[in-house]
């Protein structure tokens, strides 16, 4: 059996006039919603074997934040150019499979509308509204991660920030 988790980054910045697409940073909603979706994630028991995130700034805070989260050493998360450029099914499936019998959980933090269509392509169609900060966990009933297949992943969950949030509410009132 292979998971794996697909995570949006967390609310970012605005592009503005002097930064980038690529240098924009967390906002301080992004770390609280990551400390939500985190919480969550720890509560399921889930371990990453493997952490792969976009080089891009606001994907590496959100990937250190979870690694931190999650008890996962930061200097081993991998940072994947091809997250951030944008990617076929295909070439994501052939990206991790090379992990082979390796790894039985590994989280992928990238960027929309790619981590988006990665989630509907990976299982059996179903359509995910990722906002910022959603996850995924998506099973494998498999050995070998060269064996993925796109519509053969089971959804475990989708989780997002607001989900939490509105329970926070309601348990206040």
């Amino acid at each position: 059996m292979k998971t794996l988790i697909l995570i949006r980054h967390a609310k970012t910045e605005a592009l503005n006039m002097g930064i980038t697409d690529y240098e924009r940073q967390l906002k301080p909603r992004g770390y609280r919603d990551s400390e939500l979706v985190a919480n969550e994630i720890k509560k399921m028991g889930i371990q990453p074997d493997l952490i792969i995130s976009s080089p891009a700034s606001r994907a590496k805070q959100t990937a250190q934040f979870f690694a931190k989260a999650l008890h996962y050493d930061e200097a081993k998360i991998e940072y994947q150019k091809f997250i951030y450029d944008g990617y076929t099914s295909a070439e994501f499936i052939d990206y991790v499979g090379q992990y082979g019998k390796s790894n039985d959980t590994i989280v992928v933090i990238g960027h929309n509308p790619e981590i988006a269509m990665m989630a509907i392509n990976l299982t059996d169609g179903n359509y995910f509204h990722f906002p910022t900060t959603a996850a995924t966990g998506i099973s494998y009933d498999i050995e070998n991660w060269e064996e993925m297949m796109v519509r053969e992943g089971k959804t475990e969950w989708f989780i997002y920030p607001k989900m939490f949030k509105d329970k926070k509410s309601s348990a206040e009132e």
